[in-house]
């Protein structure tokens, strides 16, 4: 069945267009779009595709997020793939990539398959598990990467654990390269770490146990060489730093294939947040200064980064529940991550359309997925996004289980009303409010 979208301002982050006017897509591809003006909706319309009236939202191509945590197998109390791909539509994403840290860890064809099948019985979002390089995440011996390399798996990687041998890291990189897959690194030297706030005056000040900037530019540079050295791709997750993104620039400048990513929280809060010792903005790495906070949007804003990260992380009440040194770090964040880049906009910080192009484009250029234009021919994934909406978050409000969010009974500008997979709605605040 054909469907038209109209009366909605539709945004191409990929090409930069931006125009009022309606998309029409059929059996999950898009076949048609067209120019109106406001109010108008489309007059060109022949009466046959069923219409959905847009109200004047923003109509962009859906997202896709490369790090995020569904807990499923092993963890599921504080989130499975079917609540975590609930909150991803609910985020606007139509992929999402998923922490290979489960119980078992994500390190064979088995376990590969269940997370890709658990994701499309859930039916929301594609779930592409991220596998692990060594057996266990231990860090001792290489996993079966070409096995998960065969069963779908497009990226491997440790989550957040540092791999203390770098000789058998970059054998996982060499093995990961043959089979086309992404290397995801995460990164801070843990020698030089004794906790996860940021080294600076407001750990000094309130007494915490910090991490020095020197953590992440140590990894980073490492990754940065290994990815020169085997010509594998590397992925670096969550930049945190202004030195982070001097060794990306100058890497990319030199054609080492390495992309970026930075997570949402570490683009509108600094180290400021945790001068109250709320475990809710305990996040592993720390937030950084305000400085690398500026330095994150201006490389996300040129697009030196080249993916926002949503870096969901539930947690139980549990592991927040306790002084902030003896908290667990994490934020539930992948329904509140357009939210937290509307607030830069809105700011005069980020540019709208680079916004979506680090929530749509960049992330599926990582992963080699299609989509993330709207034109003819292209994947019927969309979102349909209320801008100027206001929205308290409240536990209620938030379909994942994970609960945990520094912005929790705080008042936030922007969601999405209407994701679009394959043509089909995956998540619709717009109908269901008729």
């Amino acid at each position: 069945m054909r469907t038209r979208l109209t009366n909605c301002e539709v945004v191409d982050p990929g090409t930069g267009e931006r125009y009022w006017g309606w998309v029409e897509w059929e059996g999950g591809v898009i076949r048609g779009v067209g120019r109106t003006v406001p109010g108008l909706g489309d007059p060109s319309g022949d009466g046959g595709a069923e219409a959905i009236d847009g109200r004047g939202h923003l109509l962009a191509p859906s997202f896709v997020d490369l790090y995020a945590d569904f807990c499923e197998p092993g963890f599921e109390y504080r989130e499975d793939v079917a609540s975590g791909s609930a909150a991803a539509a609910a985020g606007g994403y139509t992929a999402v990539s998923v922490r290979p840290d489960t119980e078992p860890a994500c390190d064979g064809e088995d376990t590969a398959r269940f997370v890709m099948e658990a994701g499309r019985k859930a039916g929301r979002v594609e779930v592409l598990p991220i596998g692990a390089i060594t057996r266990k995440l231990a860090g001792e011996a290489m996993a079966d990467i070409g096995e998960m390399a065969a069963a779908g798996v497009r990226a491997v990687g440790e989550a957040d654990r540092w791999v203390a041998r770098t000789g058998l890291l970059r054998h996982g990189l060499e093995y990961a390269g043959n089979f086309g897959l992404t290397a995801f690194l995460t990164g801070e030297d843990p020698a030089l770490v004794e906790g996860t706030a940021h080294e600076g005056l407001v750990s000094t000040v309130r007494g915490l146990k910090a991490s020095p900037v020197a953590a992440e530019e140590v990894a980073v540079a490492r990754h940065v060489a290994l990815a020169e050295l085997t010509r594998t791709p590397v992925h670096l997750l969550k930049l945190t730093s202004a030195a982070g993104v001097r060794i990306l620039r100058e890497a990319r400048a030199r054609g080492v294939p390495v992309t970026a990513s930075a997570a949402a929280l570490h683009l509108v809060l600094d180290e400021n947040a945790v001068a109250g010792y709320d475990p809710m903005t305990k996040v592993w790495p720390p937030l950084r200064s305000a400085e690398d906070r500026k330095a994150l949007v201006e490389a996300v804003a040129d697009g030196a980064i080249d993916a926002v990260v949503s870096d969901h992380c539930p947690r139980g009440i549990e592991d927040k529940e306790l002084e902030f040194d003896l908290a667990v770090p994490g934020a539930s964040t992948i329904e509140t991550t357009f939210a937290l880049l509307n607030r830069l906009v809105l700011a005069g910080e980020l540019p709208l359309t680079a916004a979506l192009r680090a929530l749509a484009v960049g992330p599926r250029g990582v992963l080699g997925l299609p989509g993330g234009s709207i034109a003819p021919g292209r994947p019927a994934d969309l979102v349909l996004l209320d801008r100027a909406v206001e929205w308290e978050v409240t536990p209620a409000a938030l379909a994942s289980r994970g609960k945990n969010t520094p912005f929790l009974g705080k008042t936030l500008v922007g969601r999405p009303v209407m994701t679009i997979r394959g043509g089909e709605a995956t998540f619709d605040r717009l109908r269901a409010a008729r």
